[in-house]
């Protein structure tokens, strides 16, 4: 499995106030996307948050990239005792429309854990890029990649260097958890909704 490092952190301010934020620090709007994702886990696994890191750590995602793209991606990840994203692999496999993937997956013996949409800006300093999400029924999310997407140069070569860097910027972010799971708040959403 490829080492892919990211951190992500739960807004204390609204998706705007973080932004408005960051544009005064000196970030500037590189990308603006919406994606709508459909977490898929094997027809037999109890959906539980007693089951959370197993679900969470093997899934197949249905992920439309509004207006670019449509993907099936399975999802491999390695989390740590402290919840912590270690390693995650991914396999992506480009599709033309969400239903037709869906059914498909769905026929191969999985079925729907769970939606998230979010609305995601990428933004830049020239040093670094920081994705900024208004999640729809959780709020706004901070995500930092160690691999930058436009930039040459990585966000940091350990997690520590990445929290260091997200940190410096002094944001108004949960530094009680880097590691903060859309998924997993999706998830105690869908479980109390049953």
């Amino acid at each position: 499995m490829k080492k892919e490092l990211e951190i992500c952190v739960k807004a204390l301010v609204p998706f705007k106030e973080i932004i408005n934020d960051m544009l005064e620090k000196g970030f500037h709007v590189q990308e603006e996307f919406q994606l709508n994702d459909i977490y898929m886990v094997s027809k037999d696994k109890e959906i539980s948050l007693n089951e959370a890191d197993k679900l969470l750590s093997n899934y197949v995602l249905v992920r439309e990239t509004v207006g670019k793209r449509i993907m099936l991606t399975l999802k491999n990840k390695e989390i740590n005792s402290k919840g912590e994203i270690v390693k995650q692999s991914s396999i992506k496999c480009q599709i033309t429309n969400v239903d037709d993937g869906y059914k498909f997956i769905k026929e191969l013996g999985y079925k729907k854990m769970l939606e998230i949409k979010d609305h995601n800006i990428l933004l830049s300093n020239g040093k670094n890029e920081i994705y900024v999400q208004d999640v729809e029924g959780l709020g706004a999310y901070v995500e930092m990649e160690q691999k930058n997407l436009l930039l040459d140069n990585n966000n940091g070569n350990s997690i520590e260097e990445m929290i260091n860097t997200l940190n410096s910027y002094n944001l108004k972010i949960d530094k009680s958890n880097y590691f903060a799971k859309k998924s997993y708040d999706m998830l105690k959403i869908v479980i109390d909704n049953k």
